[in-house]
């Protein structure tokens, strides 16, 4: 797409995206239901998080919906549940919320992305760092959409964040459709692999593939706008945009 398609891509839906910008007749015309929106504080908040590389209890509640802002900061969920609901739990027993932190933080300092940085944007690396990820990470209800928020927060960005919304939105961007034409399966659980005997079906984990096709995608459809130097892979204001399009029934070529 070329650049001057891309920034009114992002001005169109991305204005949606934050709390207090919501227009029920633009809606309308862009062919969007209403959406959830976050509030700008938060988001810079998260932000900031991002780009020091910090994966904490509060970057977990943001990805699974339940982190909220309150009296100038951010303010935690009562119970650690995935965006699904799931509750969190290690060998079955539930964190409260000290304990949630602690084994983050803990469990952080296991995993030194420098090791990393350079390779995670091609299949192979994406692969052994997501596998990396998930054996640190050893909890139920703490699946795929879940590691890869936590690669995303590691590799501050270098590798993207994975909805199903904007992985639809970029595949109907590539195809020239709406949204509401696409289908994307919901993410496989983080164990899930392809059929087959061998250890070597066993150990690669599907969501690697489904992550892979989505930064195929963002490449193929943005090719400026994508870093492939170990930077963040693409802005926080096209995520923000693509986030806003996935709920859409027109197509954004039909519009402009």
């Amino acid at each position: 797409m070329e650049r001057e398609y891309v920034n009114i891509f992002i001005e169109k839906y991305g204005a949606f995206y934050k709390e207090g910008k919501d227009d029920p007749n633009r809606r309308k015309e862009l062919g969007l239901p209403k959406v959830n929106q976050t509030p700008t504080e938060l988001e810079e908040y998260i932000t900031k998080k991002l780009l020091e590389g910090r994966y904490d209890e509060e970057a977990f509640a943001w990805k699974a919906g339940k982190l909220k802002w309150g009296d100038n900061k951010p303010e935690l969920p009562n119970e650690w549940v995935n965006g699904n609901g799931g509750k969190i739990t290690k060998n079955k027993e539930e964190f409260d919320k000290e304990s949630f932190s602690i084994y983050l933080e803990g469990k952080l300092r296991e995993i030194d992305f420098d090791n990393y940085k350079g390779k995670v944007q091609d299949r192979e690396g994406l692969k052994v760092f997501y596998e990396k990820v998930k054996d640190t990470y050893d909890l139920e209800n703490f699946g795929t959409v879940n590691i890869i928020n936590a690669m995303f927060f590691l590799s501050k960005g270098a590798i993207p964040i994975y909805d199903r919304f904007a992985h639809m939105a970029v595949k109907a961007l590539y195809m020239n459709k709406a949204p509401v034409e696409i289908f994307v399966a919901d993410a496989p659980g983080k164990n899930d692999h392809a059929p087959g005997k061998g250890n070597e079906y066993k150990n690669y984990s599907l969501a690697v593939n489904v992550l892979d096709e989505y930064m195929w995608l963002l490449k193929k459809v943005f090719p400026d706008e994508i870093n492939e130097n170990g930077e963040m892979y693409i802005s926080r204001e096209l995520d923000q945009a693509l986030w806003v399009y996935g709920h859409a029934y027109k197509n954004f070529f039909d519009i402009i």
